[in-house]
């Protein structure tokens, strides 16, 4: 499939199609189908325009992503974006004029360790998400809510989804959307989302990963609390090898916290030199 069109395609014929849309995505207007197209699951979303707004703005952001000429295609899904028209009398469209249909693709590119770690595939594992990760960065976008299920393995590479809270490096915003689980502590102070905050929610996801532990709280000011004073992190014995990686990713002060990605890959295969 290719990256991007404009064009109604007829062969595009979805069959299957399931809505499955989070109820309070869906009160909003948001919608989001799994469909099957030529044997392969797809997903469509869309939203119904004139409902939520923020909900409705984020959408148009992930479409802007999507239509920028060198924003990493490399790690992105096969994708389209296509007329809802055609499609109407198969989807509940109000107002709905353009979709976003992506290709399906695990969503375990973290899967649950087992006993029999092998911390070389581990280390594997991270280079090929750092790899997406710096490619984001390097095409000059900054992902602003990475989590694990945003990560996906397709044809034996790490790709990203979701970009709905995407921005271009050094763009101020005037609303903060991000997930408090994976908020690095200036954030909660207000300050603007940075690589260095995507690098945060990297090792968030990377320490409940390997950890086997996931952060636990109740509240946005629970949330506040717990990462800007009393995150402490530990690894089992057989991967502290890993722990000044976590350490460099989650400094609680932004000047103490790995700049990008590469001075990341440098500590990591540092530590493996040794």
């Amino acid at each position: 499939m290719s990256s991007t069109t404009w064009i109604f395609d007829p062969e595009i014929q979805p069959e299957n199609l399931t809505l499955v849309t989070k109820a309070k995505s869906y009160a909003f207007g948001r919608r989001l189908y799994r469909c099957d197209i030529n044997q392969q699951r797809h997903w469509l979303k869309f939203h119904q325009f004139n409902t939520q707004p923020d909900l409705e703005q984020a959408f148009l952001r992930e479409l802007d992503f999507y239509r920028q000429p060198g924003n990493g295609h490399s790690i992105l899904l096969p994708h389209r974006l296509v007329p809802i028209r055609p499609f109407k009398h198969l989807l509940e469209a109000t107002g709905a004029e353009i979709g976003l249909l992506t290709v399906d693709a695990p969503s375990d590119f973290f899967p649950p360790l087992n006993h029999n770690l092998d911390i070389g595939l581990i280390r594997q594992q991270l280079l090929k998400a750092l790899d997406s990760l710096d490619a984001l960065h390097q095409a000059g976008w900054i992902h602003g809510d990475l989590k694990a299920e945003h990560f996906r393995l397709y044809d034996g590479n790490c790709t990203l989804i979701d970009f709905e809270q995407c921005l271009r490096i050094g763009q101020s915003i005037q609303r903060l959307e991000a997930t408090p689980r994976y908020m690095a502590p200036e954030l909660f102070h207000g300050a603007g989302k940075s690589i260095q905050s995507d690098l945060y929610a990297f090792g968030i996801i990377v320490y409940e990963w390997l950890s086997r532990n996931r952060l636990q709280a109740r509240t946005y000011h629970d949330w506040a609390l717990l990462h800007c004073q009393h995150l402490q992190i530990g690894l089992p014995e057989q991967l502290q090898v890993f722990l000044p990686l976590l350490q460099g990713l989650l400094q609680k002060h932004i000047q103490q916290r790995f700049l990008s990605v590469a001075a990341v890959k440098n500590g990591l295969n540092s530590t493996f030199s040794l």
